[in-house]
């Protein structure tokens, strides 16, 4: 459990003036004549606890380091608008499979930078092509940047017409650390991967404890609903407004206070657990 959360939880209950134990002090003056001391100081620590953790889950407004990430359905995009309006960092859609990719990569790449928008590239995986494949076709069009974030490698079960079926996790993985691997000795930065929590479960729990995680979970915070998931970035919801861009947008979290972002940035920040 994040106990940080819990700390700030329940500051946030006592500025909001709320009393956890409103008429506690009143009813134990009454009580200590009734029952022993020993008992009423459990029963006290016992309402303390109830209290405490009488909270609801962090928001992403909690998180005081927000980001984007943006393909080309976000058309075009005011960079220096998105930088003005609390964004500290956007990945960008550069690659899909073997064969595609998104005709405003390049815009949005040296775009964000002009506006000094930490942003980095992420590929989208395709199940039915060989990782060296995917590598290759992520090179031919992502520039090497050594300010750059670290790429990403979007993963989870699509419905493809052209790619049916699943497959089994030991192929998925093989492959997968095959791209990785190639990524990061290319770019000289460890990729990130983005997936959803029944994809994470289903195929890669385990796998790769030395690649940060960023999740997708629209219908609430990962830590609830899966408590023993290890993330850094929350994908929180698709239909994000940020000025600067037209329509709805992806709006994500990192999981860290701005001085871990530093470190993040710096490429200081490891893998928890």
């Amino acid at each position: 459990m994040d106990f940080v959360w819990v700390k700030k939880a329940f500051r946030r209950k006592r500025r909001r003036g709320g009393k956890p134990l409103a008429g506690v002090g009143r009813w134990a003056g009454l009580a200590a004549r009734l029952i022993n001391p020993l008992a009423l100081g459990s029963l006290a620590v016992g309402l303390s606890a109830c209290a405490l953790f009488d909270y609801s889950p962090p928001g992403p407004d909690d998180y005081p380091v927000k980001g984007i990430d943006v393909s080309y359905y976000q058309e075009d995009i005011n960079w220096r608008s998105v930088v003005a309006d609390n964004t500290a960092f956007a990945w960008l859609k550069a690659t899909e499979g073997g064969d595609w990719s998104d005709p405003k990569f390049d815009a949005n790449w040296y775009g964000a930078a002009m506006a000094g928008l930490p942003r980095g590239a992420y590929h989208f995986w395709y199940f039915c092509r060989p990782a060296m494949e995917q590598v290759s076709w992520f090179l031919q069009h992502v520039p090497y940047d050594p300010y750059a974030l670290p790429p990403v490698l979007d993963i989870e079960w699509v419905d493809s017409k052209t790619c049916p079926g699943h497959p089994p996790r030991e192929t998925i993985i093989s492959e997968v650390r095959t791209w990785l691997d190639a990524i990061e000795r290319y770019y000289g930065k460890r990729p990130i991967i983005y997936t959803s929590i029944s994809f994470y479960n289903d195929r890669l729990r385990g796998a790769f404890p030395d690649h940060l995680v960023w999740i997708a979970s629209y219908k609430g915070h990962p830590v609830v609903r899966d408590p023993s998931l290890r993330w850094n970035f929350w994908q929180h919801t698709e239909g994000g407004r940020v000025a600067g861009i037209r329509g709805r947008v992806d709006r994500n979290v990192f999981n860290g206070s701005v001085r871990e972002w530093r470190a993040f940035l710096e490429g200081r920040l490891r893998p928890e657990g």
